[in-house]
């Protein structure tokens, strides 16, 4: 079982992601964080307990994605096994993946919304790092 994080403001893709992750019983449980800020407090509080994978959003109020990749840079190296980070966006600026791709701990940048084949890519990738 692999614990997912899905860090996202818009309530409609918590939806479309938990419906296409019914079917895909590996990922449990799946957690919901609707601010970025919060998400990066829980690693803070709890290190041990991390998510394997992340599925966080760029654009959010307040505190986005951006902001959050930045507090990550120096939590993620106390943290004992580094989770997969994937950044999903609806931008279709090229920089904006560049940009994502440029942090050394994000694993790669999908199109939103979250789709069946990217679950079933990001499943194959926590089951090969399990190897």
């Amino acid at each position: 079982m692999f614990r997912l994080l899905f860090i996202d403001d818009s309530k409609l893709d918590h939806i479309i992601l938990d419906k296409l992750i019914a079917g895909i019983k590996d990922f449990n449980p799946v957690l919901h964080s609707y601010d970025g800020e919060e998400a990066l407090k829980s690693f803070s509080d709890n290190p041990a307990n991390h998510p394997d994978v992340i599925f966080l959003d760029i654009r959010m109020p307040r505190f986005d994605g951006w902001d959050f990749l930045e507090g990550f840079v120096d939590l993620q190296s106390a943290l004992p096994v580094k989770p997969l980070l994937y950044v999903f966006s609806s931008s279709i600026d090229p920089t904006d993946k560049e940009r994502a791709l440029s942090y050394d701990f994000v694993t790669g940048f999908f199109s939103k919304p979250v789709s069946r084949p990217v679950l079933e890519q990001v499943l194959a990738a926590c089951i090969e790092r399990t190897r």
